[in-house]
């Protein structure tokens, strides 16, 4: 039987007013103690989930963050990440100099950044981003630059922008009044196949009920990279063959247009019922809430 395993994305999913609600997080407990997989799949940073999951003592299995650019564990220890190349946040806030309406922020592993507003950011979001100035970008490694407009012709531009001059090397994803700018390799979608690529493999060493120390180590064992050839009609090393990949069947949940990739990547997908039509167009249904999809995946009655 496939293991069970939900991409849930945060803001306007399931986080509102920076909280999440009590009925939402007794779902996702419950749907861990049975044994199935938790993500949450997202645009925030490290420092920004941990400002949402750590007061709450919310507990999952993995994390999807900068819009797919890296993955953590279920400590927030970063298993794998990939960075925007050099130039692109500078001519980014050269684009947008001078325009009204604009906040570009920056994100990286250690530290999130606001680094040009017209718009007159308010407390909650400087308790995410530190105001800093162009010159401290200086030798930071910077995997996500969100941008928020209050101006959607202006939004559109950065947009048409962004895919003629950074076409291959950077890619902005709309979700509400942002615009998320990760490297091109990256994406919600591309991020939840890596993870489930990576869960259906089996530990490193461990074959039909044998791991630890087999051909793979130890005299005889084939170089890093190259495979030993096995015998007509048997295997390699030990004569047992390795134990194939475990299946991972997902679901998908998220209401805006940087979700679609997930959506598309999910053997399900859900929408919210205030998700716009692109969205909806590209999933299996809608559920009112992330309690409902579980609810009804774990057989019990939904509200």
């Amino acid at each position: 039987m496939p293991r069970r395993l939900i991409s849930t994305d945060l803001d306007g999913t399931i986080v509102f007013n920076g909280t999440i609600s009590l009925r939402d997080r007794e779902a996702m407990a419950r749907w861990r103690a049975a044994g199935n997989l938790l993500v949450i799949n997202t645009g925030r940073s490290v420092s920004a989930l941990e400002h949402v999951v750590v007061p709450m003592g919310l507990e999952f299995d993995n994390a999807i963050l900068y819009t797919g650019a890296a993955i953590v564990d279920e400590d927030i220890r970063v298993q794998c990440s990939t960075a925007l190349p050099a130039g692109v946040v500078e001519d980014i806030l050269d684009f947008v100099e001078g325009a009204p309406g604009v906040t570009v922020f920056t994100t990286g592993l250690d530290e999130d950044l606001l680094i040009y507003d017209t718009i007159g950011s308010g407390s909650e979001l400087l308790t995410l981003f530190r105001p800093a100035t162009r010159r401290e970008l200086d030798g930071r490694e910077v995997i996500g630059v969100p941008m928020r407009f209050t101006d959607p012709e202006m939004a559109a531009r950065t947009e048409t922008y962004l895919r003629r001059r950074w076409e291959g090397q950077a890619v902005g994803f709309r979700n509400q009044d942002f615009i998320d700018v990760v490297p091109a390799s990256a994406s919600k979608g591309e991020g939840l196949r890596r993870l489930v690529a990576s869960l259906a493999e089996p530990p490193a060493g461990e074959t039909d009920g044998v791991s630890g120390t087999g051909a793979a180590s130890g005299a005889g064992a084939a170089p890093t990279g190259e495979a030993s050839e096995a015998p007509v009609g048997g295997s390699a090393g030990l004569g047992v063959e390795s134990l194939p990949p475990e299946p991972v069947e997902t679901w998908s949940i998220g209401d805006s247009w940087n979700d679609i990739s997930m959506h598309a990547a999910a053997d399900h997908s859900y929408a919210l019922p205030w998700s716009p039509p692109e969205v909806v167009a590209q999933c299996d249904g809608t559920v009112s809430s992330l309690a409902d999809l579980i609810d009804s995946l774990m057989g019990r009655p939904t509200l």
